[in-house]
């Protein structure tokens, strides 16, 4: 199956501190948004790439088109006002019988492993989720203030790319569904049922606030 993505870089700057959506940031000299197209592109140079924006950050991005050769093939979709009409938005631009994955701008490293186990377990199962298992305890609050200890191995931290069979993900975001869903595999879990979850790397952090990009920082150097 011919393979998409969907880069959702709708988010702001306003946990960074600045007034420049996190997304355009320097990680090592580039805007963090083309590592995580450049690793996309590695593993499947043929990869049909939608970039959702708001309309009122097209500045930025425009700034950075001419400087980067691999950003001249890439279609522009306008985000909503919620991450669940962004998606939806893209995914107007994927046709019918690929395999797409929907991915966070802001996590730059993503590894080639995941993507090759993320897209391979949704052409054979219709879904590919990356996730990890966590490290920390873990406690549930209530409303009350209260709190119960969960085990911590029947839990993963979900990561992006989630990939999916096109005609599926377009068919469960098309249906009436919650937007208050904070990721793909929920809106595909409410039409399909059970996702199918793969191994993530630990790399891969969603990058919102200051401290995040000094700890990419750090990945990126000791890899590179």
């Amino acid at each position: 199956m011919r393979r998409a993505a969907v880069i959702v870089a709708g988010g702001s700057g306003i946990r960074m501190g600045g007034e420049v959506p996190k997304q355009y940031l320097e990680l090592a000299g580039k805007p963090l948004i083309v590592h995580a197209l450049e690793k996309f592109l590695q593993f499947d140079p043929r990869m049909e790439v939608v970039v959702v924006m708001a309309s009122s950050r097209r500045e930025y991005w425009d700034a950075i088109s001419d400087k980067y050769q691999l950003l001249s093939g890439i279609t522009l979709a306008t985000g909503g006002a919620s991450r669940y009409d962004s998606v939806k938005s893209g995914l107007n631009h994927v046709e019918e019988g690929m395999v797409v994955g929907i991915h966070d701008a802001v996590r730059p490293l993503v590894s080639l492993r995941t993507l090759e186990r993320s897209y391979s377990a949704a052409v054979r199962w219709g879904s590919g989720v990356p996730v990890i298992e966590l490290d920390d305890s873990v406690r549930m609050v209530d409303t009350q203030g209260g709190s119960v200890g969960m085990d911590r191995t029947k839990l993963r931290r979900v990561q992006t790319p989630q990939v999916f069979q096109s005609g599926l993900i377009k068919q469960a975001y098309n249906q009436y569904t919650d937007p208050a869903y904070t990721d793909d595999a929920s809106v595909y879990e409410s039409q399909f049922g059970e996702v199918k979850l793969v191994e993530g790397n630990r790399e891969n952090i969603k990058i919102t606030t200051p401290a995040d990009l000094k700890l990419a920082t750090a990945l990126i150097q000791s890899v590179g």
